[in-house]
């Protein structure tokens, strides 16, 4: 598991668009009223602060590396103290291990060439180039000096060369002076434009010891530096003093570290021990100095921290930048809130230093002896908060999901709401939590964006998760999810909404429909076939088996819903489905596309210009080649694409849910800028009700308008134009007897919804959820996602789609052909055989049909008795009572006990004695229409 901006406008956007992004916004005026707003989501910030590596300080200016961001670094430049532009410096370097590496103490940087060493004059602009003469080795720049070093074969020191120009002729002037004894070491401690600390052995009748020597530039003369160096010793060099020090792990009133001074201008004068006492951090903190500088008569250093406990603010921005006067004290005093703990160098006059109150306060800053002698800090030049990489951009459900790259290289997805509007808005920012698998998106050719289900949860691949193979999460906020796991590898995630997924495996070369929510391990439903999918509630659509065919299969029963014809001239390598009203279909990158209209069955053709994502009512594509997101307008029947924003190729060649993204279920977009900002877009597209259902099920939100109905192979269930919601039997000729209806009619425009709340509800023309007018209801509410069918069974029946138990049903229902003793056939009872279907129908008639035509062979002829029922006597007697009591009809067959009676498959209706049956004899009663029932 994972650990846990270009624009061709800002339509009608806050003025923070123009400043976060550089893009220009619209005027307000420029933008009609159904024009699409837009409102920009400030990029979250790194909580660590901006990288930003001081290479030397000189007199004018400092090199340093800023980071563009936290993770591609961008090369040297030169920052004037005074202002101004940085200077590009392409030749610097920077080795932490060799002082003067690109310079120091002066404005001359260094760079090594083919042709020698070209020291840059940041001041005049001017190149002096110098070559180290044959065996010499570079060791650093100084000033307007380089010193370089020569060894035997044994990498013995045999010499100093220091490098300089006089009269526009390379000088060269050896370094001298070495005390008797001493072994040079090719070890440069610090250094600045008149001199250079230099390490070496000094032998003194048989006892060695680390030693330092200060070299003066002009002369090449040494001076030894008076005290033994401990091992690991740390030199700073200033204008006044010379120091090294050593570091200890210290708490509460403890020594953190140690310095030896001396005066610069007397090396082997006396030296001064100063002792730092540990950082004034409380209790479970432990410190010890880490990086040190001088300014005037103070010293400036920073601690390296530990501590027990929870990550502290310090720990993220760096602890405080201290400062006590070279004299010693028992106190330390912070002159800097934060401060990179590493980045703390020695100018000729003081001390440049990173850091700030905040990620939003960063920069270099200068420290110098003020009027009191105490260290004055300066800005000499600022460093931007740096916004967090974006690995994962997607929308669903009036939901953004944010995946990030933290400070650790670690992602997390963050989540807000977000609503349309003239101008879009959002809310407050939540954690939602680490992803299982890493994204990827800003370094692979490929990733793993998250895809949002629209139920508040997000889905992904994480690529070879386990020994299984690969498996497709669906997380929910926090570290839990489900994972499907077909036992493929290799493999793609296609779509995700709600609970259900659909993989293509690349190792089986099949589809997988998952489901997170059901039982076992694998969360697999079925697989099928590699074809293009889309997910649309509980179903999925699919090539059709004949180019220019949908086909939707509900995912519980995998059964078809129905099947649609498309203008589409091929078999769709992409399908998307949203807002239960559009599909989208594409051929291909080369085309043609077209969204179709599942309310009118009408196509309606778009570009293929780019990866596309459907809305409701919308095609966004991303024009990489010209740089720009488009929108199609597809919800009047007629497609109309204008320019949405200037968008130039993302890191992924497929960048849909990395770059922008697309809400399907409310229509709204987003993108990111250049700067990591994310520009909310409302299309102002009218929202889509859920095209009228269709085939045998209705699913959550979708209608039933007057005039359509739902059907499987025994039964319909019309909406009809009246008002009531009416199931009738099929016959070879469409729809014939009632068996089971709303009661509702009389009121005309009553429309059927499956709300989703699991709530089967017949509404007036006006009423809805939220409004009223409801005239009939399944009372299965409290079960959100529940959906309704009707079976081949004629059962018309509500089912919790989390169980898939039935809630509510018609009891429609085929009974068996055989009616023993003791059944009762109520209102809306049937039966049938293979010619004929017996029914007791609502008017109180008892009635069998010929199924291939409707036609009515035999009834009891007791009509208009609403209500009325039949009964399979014990006695053996089949009479039609009315509802409140009274014989209508029998067959007369009493007196017989145990009789039965049978709809048989020639066609006939028969009362059988107990022993009796077709073959056997014993026949009571018949209608008498086997000759007819064909």
């Amino acid at each position: 598991m994972a650990q846990h901006t270009l624009r061709s406008g800002c339509i009608a956007v806050a003025a923070a668009c123009a400043l976060a992004s550089g893009a220009l916004p619209l005027t307000a005026a420029m933008a009609s009223a159904d024009s699409p707003s837009e409102t920009v989501v400030p990029a979250a910030l790194l909580t660590n602060p901006p990288k930003d590596l001081v290479v030397f300080a000189g007199t004018g200016g400092f090199l340093h590396q800023p980071s563009g961001s936290a993770y591609s670094q961008s090369g040297y430049v030169w920052t004037k103290y005074a202002g101004g532009p940085d200077i590009p410096v392409p030749e610097a370097r920077s080795d932490v291990q060799m002082p003067g590496y690109s310079g120091a103490g002066s404005d001359i940087v260094a760079g090594a060439a083919a042709d020698g060493y070209h020291l840059h004059d940041m001041d005049s602009g001017t190149t002096t180039t110098i070559r180290p003469g044959a065996g010499q080795r570079y060791m650093g720049t100084f000033g307007s000096r380089v010193l370089t070093v020569t060894t035997a074969a044994d990498g013995t020191v045999t010499g100093f060369h220091v490098l300089g120009t006089a009269d526009g002729q390379q000088t060269d002037t050896p370094v001298t002076g070495w005390p008797e004894g001493a072994t040079p070491q090719a070890t440069v401690l610090a250094g600045d434009a008149d001199s250079v600390v230099i390490r070496y052995i000094q032998d003194t009748g048989g006892t060695t010891a680390a030693r330092a020597a200060l070299v003066d530039l002009a002369t090449g003369a040494v001076t030894p530096v008076s005290g033994p160096l401990v091992n690991g010793s740390r030199v700073v060099l200033s204008d006044k003093y010379i120091a090294w020090y050593t570091s200890t792990r210290a708490t509460g009133t403890g020594s953190a570290g140690q310095l030896q001074i001396v005066s610069r201008s007397a090396p082997s004068g006396s030296v001064s021990t100063v002792q730092v006492p540990a950082a004034p951090l409380g209790s479970g903190y432990s410190s010890a100095l880490r990086s040190v500088g001088i300014g005037g008569d103070s010293l400036l250093f920073t601690y390296s921290v530990s501590h027990t406990g929870a990550s502290t603010t310090d720990d993220t921005l760096g602890y405080p930048l201290y400062t006590m006067p070279l004299s010693g004290s028992t106190t330390v005093t912070p002159v800097l809130d934060h401060a990179d703990v590493n980045t703390v160098r020695q100018g000729p006059d003081g001390v440049v230093a990173v850091g700030g109150s905040s990620v939003t306060d960063w920069a270099a800053r200068r420290f110098t002896a003020g009027p009191d002698g105490t260290p004055m800090g300066t800005a000499v030049d600022s460093d931007p908060p740096v916004p967090a990489p974006v690995d994962g951009l997607s929308l669903a459900g009036g939901k953004l999901f944010t995946v990030r790259r933290q400070w650790n290289d670690g992602d997390w997805v963050w989540d807000r709401t977000v609503q349309p509007g003239s101008p879009p808005s959002y809310g407050t920012e939540q954690s939602f939590g680490s992803p299982f698998a890493p994204t990827h998106c800003d370094t692979a050719a490929t990733c793993n964006p998250p895809i949002a289900t629209g139920d508040g949860n997000i889905s992904q691949l994480w690529p070879a998760a386990n020994s299984e193979g690969d498996a497709v999460t669906v997380q929910s906020p926090g570290d839990s999810a489900e994972m499907v796991t077909p036992g493929a590898t290799g493999g793609t995630l296609v779509d995700a909404e709600g609970p259900y997924v659909v993989y293509n495996g690349g190792s089986t070369k099949k589809q997988y429909i998952g489901d997170a929510d059901m039982g076992g391990t694998s969360h697999v439903l079925f697989s099928r076939p590699i074809s293009a999918a889309a997910l649309s509630g509980s179903t999925v659509w699919v090539p059709g088996s004949t180019a220019g065919t949908l086909t939707q299969i509900d995912l519980t029963t995998q059964r078809t819903v129905q099947t649609v014809p498309t203008d589409a001239p091929c078999v769709p390598s992409e399908l998307q489905a949203a807002a239960q009203h559009w599909v989208y279909w594409s051929c291909g990158p080369s085309g043609p596309a077209g969204v179709h209209d599942l309310a009118t069955g009408e196509d309606v053709p778009v570009p293929t210009a780019g990866p596309a994502q459907l809305g409701d009512g919308v095609v966004v594509e991303h024009d990489t080649s010209a740089g720009k997101l488009t929108l199609t307008d597809v919800h009047t029947g007629t497609a109309t694409t204008t320019d949405l924003a200037g968008l130039p190729a993302g890191p992924v060649a497929d960048d849909r849910r990395v770059s922008w993204a697309v809400d399907k279920y409310q229509g709204g977009i987003a993108y990111l800028d250049s700067g990591k900002n994310v520009h909310l877009v409302d299309p102002h597209i009218p929202a889509s009700t859920p095209a009228p259902a269709a085939g045998a099920f209705i699913y959550p939100g979708q209608q039933l308008a007057p005039g359509h109905s739902l059907s499987s192979s025994t039964m319909t269930l019309t909406m009809q134009t009246d008002g009531n919601l009416v199931a009738r039997l099929n016959t070879g000729k469409g729809a014939g007897q009632v068996v089971w209806s709303t009661g509702t009619s009389g009121n005309t425009g009553a429309y059927a919804v499956m709300q989703t709340d699991g709530n089967l509800v017949v509404y007036t023309a006006g009423g809805g959820a939220g409004k009223g007018g409801a005239l009939w209801s399944s009372r299965t509410y409290g079960h959100a996602g529940a959906y309704a069918t009707v079976q081949d069974d004629g059962n018309i029946v509500v089912y919790n789609r989390a169980s898939t138990a039935p809630l509510w049903s018609s009891g429609t229902y085929a009974r068996p052909q055989s009616i023993y003793g003791g059944t009762t056939l109520k209102p809306g009872w049937w039966t049938q055989g293979t010619y004929t279907r017996l029914v007791m129908q609502t008017d109180g008639n008892l009635v069998l049909y010929r199924r291939r035509d409707g036609a009515a062979l035999w009834s009891s002829r007791t009509y208009g008795h609403p209500g009325a029922y039949a009964v399979m006597q014990t006695d053996g007697n089949l009479v039609v009572y009315k509802s409140g009591g009274g014989a209508l009809w029998s067959t007369g067959t009493n007196h017989h006990s145990g009789a039965y009676a049978m709809v048989q498959n020639d066609g006939n209706v028969v009362v059988y004695t107990s022993t009796g049956g077709p073959g056997k004899g014993g026949a009571l009663w018949a209608t008498g229409t086997s000759t007819t029932a064909r």
